[in-house]
């Protein structure tokens, strides 16, 4: 068994569950979720709740008990002796339920590392595996677990034959807890009017008659500050909306220059074309001591933050 635990908003999970889902394949076993981070966290505002079930997933989550015995829990001197009896005794279902192997994995880094594919069954992995290469193996079987399980309502569908009805270019714009919470803002950062400038100027040049569809969780901000030349559409929700659905009609677009965010990464991603421009950020962290080189793709454009 396979338990990943999940943390952060949609975009966040996604990585997690991918990864836990490529070491499930790769052992053999089963992928389970723990889910119990989201009742202690309250810092990250609207994220602080699970949001997979949007997603076609295998949707299984671990119990108190299977996440003890998959992380290790330790022994008091009593339980230890009480193992030892239940064997001598060949109780071995009561022993091996207390005292079986575990491992409870964390990253020694945060780019791609190989070891990662040595982890045994069972294992807990308690990281952020924000790499495409922790999960290359299973792209494939992912593309169907990441297919969105609910329709769209009437606007997103009207929205979504808009968008595949010509040229078109997503363009990611991430606010919202980035402004507000201090240690995000230091840590990752907003990303400033000269990326997105110049990463505008390259999607014309890749599609000169494209249509840009303005994604942001700050879309007003963005629209009194942005007047892109050419054809363009500031994404509003006329009611209120599943955040999966920006991702599902982002995805849909030809090309796409997103933020410093996974939210944005996964709808690039989800975009089956080889043809595709995607646009990301480089540096993708303005102030953090993670290294994100590997987080970028290498099929796609790194442009940087300053020229």
């Amino acid at each position: 068994m396979i338990i990943t635990s999940l943390t952060g908003g949609l975009g966040n999970q996604m990585f997690q569950y991918a990864a836990g889902l490529a070491l499930a394949e790769h052992r053999r076993t089963v992928l389970k979720l723990d889910v119990n981070w989201y009742r202690h966290d309250p810092a990250y505002e609207a994220h602080n709740r699970y949001a997979l079930s949007c997603l076609n997933i295998t949707e299984q989550f671990a119990t108190q008990e299977e996440i003890g015995r998959a992380r290790g829990v330790p022994l008091t001197r009593t339980e230890r002796w009480s193992v030892a009896v239940a064997r001598t005794l060949r109780f071995y279902q009561y022993a091996n339920r207390h005292a079986g192997p575990s491992n409870w994995h964390r990253p020694p880094t945060f780019r791609f590392y190989p070891g990662f594919f040595d982890q045994p069954d069972p294992t807990y992995l308690n990281g952020m595996f924000q790499s495409e290469q922790f999960f290359a193996p299973v792209a494939n079987l992912l593309r169907l677990h990441f297919s969105f399980r609910y329709p769209p309502q009437p606007e997103v569908a009207a929205l979504a034959e808009q968008i595949k009805s010509g040229p078109s270019a997503a363009v990611h714009f991430r606010r919202g807890d980035y402004t507000r919470n201090t240690s995000f803002n230091k840590e990752i950062g907003v990303i400033g009017p000269d990326y997105y400038r110049r990463a505008i100027a390259r999607l014309r040049e890749r599609s000169p008659d494209a249509t840009l569809y303005l994604f942001s969780d700050d879309i007003e901000a963005i629209a009194r500050e942005y007047q892109p030349p050419g054809p363009h559409v500031f994404v509003r929700c006329v009611k209120p909306w599943h955040a999966y659905d920006k991702v599902r009609l982002m995805a849909l677009c030809d090309h796409i220059a997103i933020a410093n965010s996974t939210f944005s990464w996964w709808a690039a991603w989800l975009n089956p074309s080889p043809d595709k421009l995607v646009i990301a950020p480089d540096p993708w962290f303005s102030g953090s001591e993670y290294d994100g080189t590997d987080l970028v793709p290498s099929s796609w454009v790194r442009l940087p933050v300053h020229a």
